[in-house]
């Protein structure tokens, strides 16, 4: 794949393609990352604690997940990297069934909302309701597994609309975000349009 990285190395900032505001100014704590990976649940809670280390001592932290069942990404969150003051899930798995909202003995609060892989428009919501937490607890990260995942449900052009607004509402807020791709499963073509969305690109074996 032309362009590519060393292995566990960002490769800066991602090239600029037609539809992004690349004149719109970003602030500095602001960083969209793409992680090129493979799949794997420890994998990527490595990836997730260093891309907070440093950041803010307890991010709000919202994850988008294809698969994986929320109480689980939540109690792993709280065993490996920390306990967040909010934690949010967006399952779009598409099966409708959520665990109901619970506050921890330590204050921290978790909840789990639906959406289905189809509804784009549904997703942006869950998004925005995001930004909302960020606004009230501040320091926000967002991670979302994964684009591969995404991929299967909606055409690229499409998938490419619904992540740029996504790196939009992160540098807006001045968040850090980390989104995960699989590079095996998809072409050459694939991989580089959707890389000039992000601010960096890192490399993963």
């Amino acid at each position: 794949m032309s362009g590519r990285g060393r292995a566990g190395h960002a490769t800066g900032e991602g090239a600029g393609v037609e539809g992004q505001d690349a004149g719109e100014p970003r602030p500095r704590t602001a960083k969209a990352e793409l992680a090129l990976t493979p799949p794997g649940p420890g994998r990527r809670t490595t990836l997730k604690r260093q891309a907070v280390t440093g950041y803010v001592e307890h991010p709000t932290v919202v994850e988008f997940t294809y698969d994986a069942d929320p109480v689980t990404l939540h109690e792993r969150w709280r065993a490996e990297v920390g306990s967040p003051p909010c934690h949010m899930v967006v399952d779009a798995s598409g099966t409708g069934e959520v665990p109901g909202p619970r506050v921890a003995a330590d204050g921290g609060s978790f909840a789990a909302e639906a959406a289905h892989p189809h509804d784009l428009t549904g997703l942006c919501m869950k998004w925005q309701d995001a930004l909302d937490e960020a606004r009230t607890h501040g320091g926000l990260f967002v991670a979302f597994d994964s684009v591969t995942a995404l991929l299967q449900y909606v055409d690229l052009r499409e998938a490419y609309r619904f992540l740029h607004t996504l790196v939009t509402g992160v540098h807006r807020t001045g968040a850090r975000a980390q989104f995960y791709l699989d590079p095996r499963a998809h072409d050459d073509r694939t991989v580089s349009t959707l890389q000039g969305l992000f601010d960096a690109v890192r490399h993963v074996d």
